[in-house]
């Protein structure tokens, strides 16, 4: 995947039972820093840039997800990941260009539904 060539994804680390199938960004010249959602045949890796000093992939286990819920909304649209035991909350950074925010949610809403479609076994 050439995505994978490109920050945030070079610092993607998986392990070498893993192989990413689908992943997704939206590098534009205008954000200071970029968001990554990667999905493996075992988990889900969200990175986000919210606080770029604290910025890391967070990996959480296909196995372990109850829902995967995409809520829209005009400033932060969202992506919900419900676990066993807490519930993931995945936001992009907000966007003055319509065309970027709509690239967003196009990117959360596939990744809810992927990992839907590996939920329910599809």
């Amino acid at each position: 995947m050439e995505a994978l060539r490109y920050f945030p994804f070079t610092k993607l680390v998986v392990p070498q039972d893993e192989e990413v199938f689908w992943c997704a960004s939206n590098p534009t010249f205008h954000r200071t820093s970029n968001y990554g959602i990667a999905i493996t045949n075992r988990a889900v890796y969200l990175f986000s840039p919210f606080w770029l000093w604290f910025a890391h992939w967070r990996r959480y286990p296909l196995s372990d997800i109850q829902q995967a819920i995409f809520r829209d909304s005009h400033w932060l649209p969202k992506l919900r990941i419900h676990l066993r035991t807490r519930t993931v909350t995945f936001r992009t950074p907000y966007d003055g260009y319509q065309d970027e925010m709509d690239y967003d949610r196009k990117n959360l809403a596939e990744a809810a539904e992927l990992l839907e479609q590996h939920r329910s076994g599809t």
